[in-house]
C-alpha cells in the first residue's frame, strides 16, 4: 500500500510539472499572436502613438504645481510592515512554484525509496540516479530560462530549486546510508553544490542563492561526524560568507547579504561551542565583518554614502549600510561574548582599529565606528565570565595583555584621529570625541576589572602616564590645529587630565592622590579661564563627584573619624576635598555661559552643600577619644541627609533630560529612606536610654552638653532642618517637623546625661528629682522661643505652638512633677512654674498686641 501510495505521489508531482509546462507554452503562444495582431491593424504606427497623449490632455491647460519644499510634516513614516506585506502578496500570487518544487523534491526522495525497498538498483545506481535527476532539473531549468526569458516566470527557478535539493540528498545520502564518500569529500561536494546554487541565483533570482546559503552554512552539522570540529571549518564558512555577499553585491537584493553574513558566523559559534579553536572564530568574525562594510554596495572597497543607520526615523538607510550595521554589530556581539582572551580581547583590539580606517571613505558607516571602539572595553569586561581562571592563570601567562589592550585602543584613537581631522564640523569633535575616549575607557575597564598592577607593577602606571603624555601632545596639537579654540581641544585636555588622575590614583597613597586630584580640578578650572575651554567643565564636575566619593566611599568617614589617618593626613584631605570644588567655581564663575562649563559649576556647587556639613562633621569627631555605635549612626544619617539634598538640588538645578531629572529626585528619595531607617535605628536600637551598642553597652562619651549626643541627635536634626527649611511643600514641612523632634530627643538626652552621667543614662536607673524638673524648664523655655520667634516672623502659628509647649509644661508639672518631686523640691519648683507662667502670659498678651497692631497697620495700608 505505501509503495503504490508513494508511486501516486510521483506521478502526480510529475503531472503538475506537465502542466504547468504546457500552460506556459500557451501563454506564450497567446501572446504571440496578440502581438502579431496588433502590429496587423492600420493607424497603429507612430502617428497614433505620437497623438495619443493629446487625446488624454485635460480640457483646459493645468498651470504646473509648484514645488513644495518637504517639511518634518510631509516626509512619509516609514512603513515596517511593507517587507511583510509584499511577501504575503508574493505567496497568493506565486505559492503554485515552491508547492510545486516541494512536490519535485519529495518526487525525488520517495523514488529513491522506492527503489530501496524493491531492491531495484544498487546503492551506486540509487546515488547516481538522485544525481542525475537534480542535474537534469537544472539543465531543464537553465533550459527554459533561455528559451523563454522572463515569459518563463518563476517555473526555471522552481525547477533548478528542486535539482539543488536532489543533490545535496544525494550527496548526504551517499555518505550517510552507503558510505561512498568521506568526510572530506562530502565537505568538498557540498561546498560545490552550494557555490553552485549561488551561482544560479545570479540567473535564476534570490531564492537559489538563499538556498545555497544556507545549505552551504548547514552542510558540516549534516555529515554527523563525532569529536571536536576541524579548524578548516573556518575556512570554509568563509568562502560560504563571501559568495553570498559577492553575488549579493552585483545584484542587489539585501536581504541575500543579510543571510550570508548571520549563517556562516552562527556556524561558526555552533562549531566553537563544539571545542573547535577561539582564534579561527576570531578570524572569522573579522573577515565576515569586514567582507560586509564592503561586498553589499558592489565595491571592493567601502564606499556607501546616504543616510546612516541611526537616522532610520528621518530617512530609510541603503540596504548596504543596514547589512553592514548588522554584520559591526553582531561581530562585536561574538567577539564580546563568545571568544575567550587574549583572542577575544586581540579581535576586539582588530576591529577598533581597522573599522575607522576601512570605512574611511563611507560616510554612511562613520557611526559604526563606535560600536567597533566600544567592543573592546567591553571585551575587557566580559573576560571575566567568557574566559576560565584569567585572574589566576591566563594573566599570569599572558602578562602582555593589559598593554596591548591599551596599546590597540590608542592606534585605533589614531586612526580616529585622522578621521576627526578630515572631517567636517561637527563630525570633527565627535571623532576627537570617540578617539579619546576608546583608549581611555579600555584603560579604566582593565583597572577596574584585571587590576593589571600586582601583576605588571610599575609598568602599569607607567603605561597610564605614557597614555595620559600621549593625550596630553594631541591637545597640543589640537590646538595649533584649531587656533587654541574648538570641541576637540577641550575634549583631549579633559582625557589627558583623567589619565594623570588615573595614573596618580595607582601610585600615590589616599591622601596624597586626594590632593592631587583637586590640583587637577583647579589646574582644568584655571585652563578654562586662561584659554577658554568649555569642554573642560565635564572634569570639573566628575572631579567634584570624585572628591564626594573618596570622602564618604573611599576611603570614607571612618579612617577620618577614628584617627586611623594621621592629622596630616586628615588635614590635607579634608583641605583638599574642600578647596578643590571652591576654587574650581571661583575660577570659572564670570566665565560666558557654556553647557558644559554650566554642568560642572552646578556639580561643583551641589557637591559643596554636602561636603562643607560632612567637614564639619569629621572636625567635631576628631574631638573625641572615641566614636561610639550611636555617634557612627547619627554621622552616617547626616551624611545621607546631606547626600539626598545634594540630589535635590541637582535635579532643581540641571536642565538635562527628564529620566536624569526622575533619577537623581529618585536617588534623593532613596537616600532620604536609608538616612530614617538609620534615626529610627538610632532612637531604638542604639539609643543609649535602652542600653546602647549593637554589641553591648555604648556609654556617652564626653561632657556634659558638649558630649556625642550632639554627633548622634543633633547633627542629623540639624541637617533635616536645612534640608526642609526653604521648602513648601508637604515634605518639606514634614521635614521641619522631623527636625524639631529630632531635637526635641538631643535635648531630653543631654538633659538625662546632666543628671545622670554616661553610666546611669538607661531609663531603667530611673529619674532623678532635678531631672523630672529639668524636663518642665525645657518645655518652658522651648515655648518661649517659639513665641519670640511668632514675634519676629510674624506668624500666628508659632504662637500657637508656643502656647501649645507652655501648656505641655504645666500639665507635665501638675500630673507627673507634683507626684515625682518632694517636700522643698516640690514647692519650689511650682513657685517657679507659677512665675514663669505669669511672665509667658504677659509675653503671650504682649506679642499678640504687637501682631494685632502689625495686622492693623497692614490692613489701613
Amino acid at each position: 500500500m505505501f509503495e503504490s501510495l508513494t508511486l501516486v505521489i510521483a506521478l502526480c508531482a510529475a503531472g503538475l510539472v506537465w502542466l504547468a509546462l504546457q500552460r506556459l507554452r500557451n501563454l506564450s503562444d497567446r501572446v504571440a499572436q496578440l502581438e502579431a495582431q496588433l502590429a496587423a491593424q492600420p493607424g497603429q504606427g507612430d502617428g497614433q502613438q505620437a497623438t495619443q497623449p493629446a487625446s488624454r490632455a485635460p480640457w483646459r491647460p493645468v498651470p504646473a504645481a509648484k514645488a513644495q519644499t518637504p517639511t518634518v510634516d510631509t516626509v512619509p513614516k516609514r512603513d515596517f510592515t511593507a517587507p511583510l506585506r509584499s511577501l504575503v502578496a508574493w505567496m497568493r500570487a506565486n505559492w503554485i512554484y515552491p508547492v510545486a518544487g516541494l512536490a519535485l523534491v519529495m518526487a525525488g526522495i520517495y523514488l529513491v525509496q522506492y527503489s530501496i525497498d524493491k531492491g531495484l538498483l544498487s546503492p551506486k545506481a540509487r546515488i547516481g540516479l538522485a544525481l542525475a535527476s537534480g542535474a537534469g532539473l537544472i539543465l531543464a531549468a537553465e533550459g527554459l530560462r533561455r528559451r523563454w526569458g522572463a515569459s518563463a516566470r518563476q517555473v526555471p527557478a522552481t525547477l533548478a530549486g528542486g535539482g539543488i535539493a536532489a543533490l545535496l540528498a544525494g550527496v548526504l545520502a551517499a555518505h550517510h546510508l552507503y558510505d561512498l564518500l568521506g568526510p572530506e569529500a562530502t565537505l568538498i561536494a557540498l561546498c560545490l553544490i552550494s557555490a553552485l546554487s549561488i551561482a544560479l541565483g545570479w540567473m535564476h533570482g534570490p531564492i537559489l542563492a538563499a538556498m545555497g546559503v544556507l545549505a552551504g552554512a548547514a552542510a558540516p552539522f549534516l555529515l554527523g561526524e563525532g569529536g571536536a570540529p576541524r579548524p578548516i571549518l573556518y575556512g570554509y564558512f568563509a568562502v560560504i560568507a563571501a559568495m553570498g555577499l559577492a553575488i549579493d553585491g552585483l545584484r542587489r537584493w539585501g536581504w541575500i547579504s543579510a543571510l550570508a553574513v548571520v549563517a556562516p558566523l552562527a556556524g561558526g559559534v555552533l562549531i566553537h561551542a563544539a571545542n573547535a579553536p577561539a582564534d579561527g572564530l576570531a578570524l572569522l568574525t573579522l573577515f565576515v565583518v569586514f567582507l560586509a562594510l564592503a561586498l553589499p554596495g558592489g565595491a571592493l572597497i567601502p564606499r556607501a554614502t546616504g543616510p546612516m543607520v541611526q537616522q532610520w526615523r528621518k530617512a530609510r538607510p541603503k540596504p548596504e549600510v543596514l547589512v553592514a550595521a548588522l554584520a559591526v554589530v553582531v561581530g562585536a556581539g561574538i567577539i564580546v561574548t563568545r571568544i575567550k582572551a587574549p583572542e577575544g580581547i586581540l579581535a576586539a583590539g582588530a576591529l577598533a582599529l581597522l573599522v575607522p580606517l576601512w570605512t574611511r571613505r563611507a560616510p554612511a558607516l562613520d557611526s559604526l565606528s563606535l560600536v567597533a571602539a566600544l567592543a573592546l572595553p567591553l571585551a575587557v569586561a566580559s573576560s571575566l565570565t567568557t574566559t576560565p581562571l584569567l585572574l589566576a592563570f591566563v594573566l599570569n601567562a599572558y602578562g602582555w595583555l593589559p598593554q596591548t589592550a591599551v596599546a590597540f585602543a590608542a592606534l585605533a584613537g589614531l586612526a580616529m584621529v585622522a578621521r576627526s581631522d578630515a572631517a567636517e564640523a561637527p563630525r570633527r569633535t565627535l571623532w576627537a570625541l570617540l578617539a579619546v575616549a576608546t583608549p581611555g575607557a579600555t584603560a579604566i575597564a582593565v583597572e577596574l576589572f584585571w587590576q593589571p598592577q600586582t601583576l605588571l607593577g610599575f609598568g602599569w602606571p607607567a603605561t597610564i602616564m605614557a597614555l595620559a603624555a600621549g593625550l596630553t601632545a594631541l591637545t597640543l596639537w589640537f590646538a595649533r590645529r584649531d587656533n587654541g579654540q574648538g570641541g576637540r581641544l577641550g575634549v583631549a585636555g579633559a582625557a589627558a587630565i583623567t589619565m594623570i588622575a588615573l595614573a596618580l590614583m595607582l601610585v600615590l597613597s589616599a591622601a596624597a592622590l586626594t590632593v592631587a586630584l583637586a590640583v587637577l580640578m583647579v589646574a582644568s578650572a584655571a585652563m578654562d579661564r586662561r584659554f577658554g575651554i568649555p569642554s573642560l567643565g565635564w572634569v570639573l564636575g566628575l572631579g567634584a563627584m570624585t572628591m564626594g566619593w573618596r570622602l564618604v566611599v573611599d576611603p570614607g568617614l571612618q579612617p577620618l573619624m577614628t584617627g586611623s589617618y594621621g592629622a596630616v593626613d586628615t588635614g590635607l584631605t579634608l583641605l583638599a576635598v574642600l578647596a578643590g570644588p571652591l576654587v574650581s567655581v571661583a575660577l570659572i564663575r564670570a566665565m560666558p555661559a557654556h553647557a558644559a562649563r554650566d554642568w560642572g559649576r552646578i556639580i561643583c556647587e551641589t557637591a559643596l552643600s554636602g561636603i562643607v556639613p560632612i567637614v564639619v562633621t569629621v572636625l567635631l569627631a576628631r574631638m573625641f577619644s572615641d566614636i561610639t555605635d550611636h555617634a557612627t549612626l547619627g554621622i552616617q544619617a547626616a551624611t545621607l541627609i546631606a547626600l539626598s539634598r545634594v540630589q535635590l538640588l541637582r535635579a532643581q538645578r540641571l536642565q538635562g533630560s527628564v529620566a536624569m531629572t526622575r533619577v537623581r529626585k529618585l536617588l534623593a528619595l532613596l537616600l532620604a529612606l536609608a538616612a530614617a531607617l538609620w534615626i529610627v535605628v538610632l532612637c531604638t536600637l542604639v539609643s543609649p536610654l535602652l542600653g546602647g551598642g549593637l554589641f553591648g553597652s555604648d556609654l556617652v562619651v564626653g561632657w556634659p552638653i558638649l558630649n556625642d549626643l550632639a554627633l548622634a541627635y543633633g547633627l542629623p536634626a540639624l541637617m533635616v532642618w536645612i534640608a526642609a527649611r526653604d521648602g513648601t511643600g508637604r515634605l518639606a514641612k514634614a521635614g521641619r517637623v522631623v527636625a524639631v523632634l529630632l531635637g526635641a530627643v538631643w535635648c531630653g538626652h543631654m538633659i538625662r546625661h546632666l543628671w545622670q552621667g554616661a553610666s546611669g543614662m538607661q531609663l531603667r536607673h530611673g529619674f532623678a528629682q532635678g531631672e523630672i524638673y529639668a524636663y518642665t524648664v525645657a518645655l518652658l523655655v522651648a515655648g518661649a522661643v517659639v513665641m519670640a520667634m511668632a514675634l519676629y516672623h510674624g506668624r500666628v502659628q508659632y504662637r500657637r505652638l508656643g502656647l501649645v509647649l507652655i501648656a505641655l509644661a504645666a500639665a507635665k508639672a501638675f500630673l507627673i512633677d507634683a507626684a515625682g518631686l518632694s517636700e522643698l523640691m516640690r514647692a519650689g519648683a511650682f513657685l517657679g512654674l507659677g512665675l514663669s507662667l505669669a511672665g509667658l502670659a504677659w509675653l503671650n498678651a504682649w506679642i499678640s498686641a504687637r501682631m494685632g497692631e502689625h495686622d492693623a497697620a497692614e490692613g489701613g495700608d
